[in-house]
């Protein structure tokens, strides 16, 4: 039934890194990979930082002192405290970036405290060449490594005896070989990589996520289009539940210059993604959707604008999800038509709002006109016995259907009946018996993008 699904996934959907560091092993060191040409700066990143005030003192410009020398004495002082640690940390991740790269010296940081060396494609991945040193606050371990070569595309992980090689979680840019996942000094010019941002939160969602994107080769121009994606530990990494969505692999071709950005969820999903309140198992829950949008809107859309040069705005703006992560998509589109120029919704949980409520707030009843910006819809699933509201509520939650099958079609109807037009602002797929789960919506991820390249997000 919808409701037990929706309750499964949005579950299963909260699994993944939770950015707290926690040792991730593989069982072999990567080959050695000769490194190429350096990769980009983060000066405009590093300038706003400085000017909100969010950058920690090492961080900040200061008449052209090293940083590194600044982060090392504050790594050294045995005074710090597990929350300076933590501050210097995030502060770099969303600021410099880790690693700090400055005239032939790399310095590394990880809250991994069992590691003992820093192994990497400089070092030949000799596992004593580089040993690490614990910061002040006990909290942390270090490494500085010096070295003329060239960064760029330079992997590199950290070592734990005995023979295990762990993944670098804080890494700013990283990616995954035939090994998993490693960490890249700086990354290659010549191919896309991935970077995260650890450790976002607001007032109204305190709860920490981060925030990951998909760059492309050379990086995007001004006129790149962007993706923004929920449910960000299940869109790139191939280790996701159901391995994942895999989005990277459908941006070629025509969707190779796309910036594709996801946002973690957290274990306050179902009220981050949600618009309105609704009873699960006897709990009321949700309605947290506008401090989602408010996060997206006044933190994570400002950042990738800074950061990575582009509009992430109106026509070349698209944003999607599935399930919880489709509804809250379609909830985006609703309350800021002027925000994106196309959303994508798969396999949405359009019954939210009548499971148990009565379906006055469900977001089909929302939509009283037809939208300005174009919108693709699917859903897998199948229905037995037709889709019926047996309850009056308004909205087909109740029908023995499965994969939000029934609400789909409602909702794809309801916006034909406002004046909405297929193929020109509304696609509806059907891909008929598909799971609710990321391998069948990884394999319409190609059909959803390029739904809304007809549909007019662009360049």
């Amino acid at each position: 039934m919808p409701l037990r699904l929706c309750l499964l996934f949005a579950l299963l959907a909260a699994c993944g890194d939770d950015g707290t560091g926690t040792l991730s092993m593989d069982a072999a060191a990567p080959d050695a990979a000769m490194p190429t040409d350096a990769g980009p700066t983060d000066a405009a990143t590093d300038a706003a930082a400085e000017a909100d005030g969010s950058a920690p003192d090492a961080f900040v410009a200061d008449g052209g002192a090293s940083i590194i020398d600044r982060l090392l004495e504050q790594l050294m002082d045995p005074t710090a405290s597990a929350d300076d640690a933590a501050a210097l940390v995030r502060g770099g991740a969303w600021t410099h970036g880790w690693p700090v790269r400055e005239a032939g010296r790399w310095l590394f940081v990880t809250r991994q405290t069992d590691v003992t060396a820093w192994v990497g494609d400089a070092n030949g991945w000799v596992t004593d060449a580089n040993p690490t040193r614990t910061d002040g606050s006990g909290t942390l371990r270090y490494a500085l490594v010096e070295t003329d070569a060239d960064p760029a595309g330079s992997k590199y992980k950290w070592f734990a005896p005995v023979d295990v090689y762990a993944v670098p979680l804080e890494a700013t840019a990283y990616g995954y070989d035939e090994f998993g996942e490693h960490g890249w000094v700086a990354p290659p010019t010549d191919a896309p990589y991935f970077e995260r941002f650890p450790d976002l939160t607001t007032s109204a969602l305190p709860t920490p996520r981060t925030v990951r994107a998909r760059v492309p080769a050379g990086g995007p121009d001004a006129a790149s289009r962007v993706l923004l994606l929920h449910d960000g530990q299940n869109v790139f990494d191939p280790d996701a539940v159901w391995g994942g969505w895999r989005v990277d692999e459908a941006l070629t071709g025509e969707f190779a210059g796309v910036l594709a950005v996801s946002v973690d969820n957290a274990p306050d999903r179902m009220n981050a993604y949600t618009h309105t309140t609704d009873t699960i198992g006897g709990s009321t829950v949700g309605g947290a959707a506008a401090d989602y949008l408010a996060l997206l809107e006044d933190e994570v859309l400002p950042f990738v604008r800074t950061r990575y040069g582009v509009a992430a705005a109106g026509d070349s703006l698209m944003v999607a999800g599935s399930s919880l992560g489709g509804l809250v998509s379609l909830y985006i589109g609703n309350a800021r038509p002027t925000l994106a120029g196309c959303i994508g919704a798969m396999s949405s949980t359009l019954g939210w709002g009548a499971f148990v409520a009565d379906g006055s707030e469900a977001l089909i009843t929302r939509f009283t006109e037809r939208p300005s910006y174009a919108i693709y819809l699917d859903s897998g699933g199948n229905v037995s016995g037709g889709c019926v509201d047996t309850d009056g509520d308004g909205v087909d939650e109740d029908s023995d259907d499965s994969d939000n099958y029934c609400t789909t079609l409602q909702l794809r109807d309801h916006l034909l009946g406002l004046g909405a037009v297929s193929g020109t602002d509304l696609v509806h797929w059907w891909e008929p018996g598909a799971p609710h789960n990321e391998a069948a919506w990884r394999d319409r991820v190609p059909r959803m993008l390029e739904a809304c390249a007809a549909m007019g997000w662009a360049r």
